[in-house]
């Protein structure tokens, strides 16, 4: 089955978030910061980590550009927000306005972003499509698990959401990347990866409350070095 492994990343991330909103009655609002700018710290590890993959600087910037244009266009932050408002009106109206289960929006919104801008997101769909191989998959799932949970006891129930935010997400790059593989160079993977990674530092720096940067408005960019790297080395720049 080609979706397996985006199937169940997203059922971890779920579970982990489901776990998440039963733990948080138990977690008081000043540790659930303190976790949340711990949580923040790590993303940014990562990001550090995804941005020595090898990419090329120049790819890369005219990939945040023109990704960071065409996402402020859509208004991708906004479709975010707005839908994450229309779930949180729907659970104030089942709830009666208990505040146990959290904003939707302030975690549906970071955990999307987060499981989805990785490097693991990327390359594990890559191999699901190509290979039929869901081990990166199945691994970043039990991370994801983990994350979600420790985000959900201090954001709520959102966060649970973002599991089908990830199956979604990565079920059309598996799909593509069956249609698109010739396109999917090393060097172009690369590329995605280390953009990716500058999206997970601008979610990261959000955990920790340094920035407030619309970083679902990047999304766009992840896509770019599809279209940038072949433009690139037809024109012998690279």
């Amino acid at each position: 089955m080609v979706l397996l492994g985006a199937l169940v990343n997203g059922i971890e991330a779920f579970i982990g978030g489901a776990i998440g909103v039963f733990l948080r009655r138990w977690i008081k609002k000043d540790m659930g910061d303190f976790l949340i700018v711990g949580q923040g710290m790590c993303v940014v590890l990562i990001a550090v980590q995804g941005m020595v993959a090898g990419g090329s600087a120049v790819i890369v910037t005219l990939s945040m550009a023109l990704g960071g244009v065409l996402g402020y266009l859509i208004d991708i932050d906004g479709l975010f927000h707005r839908f994450g408002d229309f779930i949180q009106a729907r659970i104030d109206a089942v709830s009666k306005g208990n505040t146990q289960l959290g904003s939707f929006s302030a975690g549906f919104v970071p955990a999307s972003l987060l499981i989805c801008t990785g490097s693991m997101a990327i390359v594990g769909s890559l191999q699901s499509g190509i290979q039929l191989d869901h081990a990166t998959l199945f691994s970043k799932g039990i991370i994801d698990l983990i994350v979600c949970m420790v985000m959900a006891s201090t954001l709520g129930i959102g966060v649970a959401f973002s599991g089908v935010t990830v199956f979604i997400y990565e079920g059309l790059l598996t799909l593509l990347s069956t249609t698109v593989a010739p396109l999917l160079s090393d060097l172009v993977v690369k590329n995605m990866v280390v953009t990716g990674s500058l999206l997970l530092l601008a979610i990261g720096l959000n955990l920790m409350g340094v920035t407030d940067i619309k970083a679902a408005n990047l999304i766009p960019a992840c896509i770019m070095p599809v279209v940038l790297v072949p433009l690139f080395m037809l024109a012998g720049l690279i």
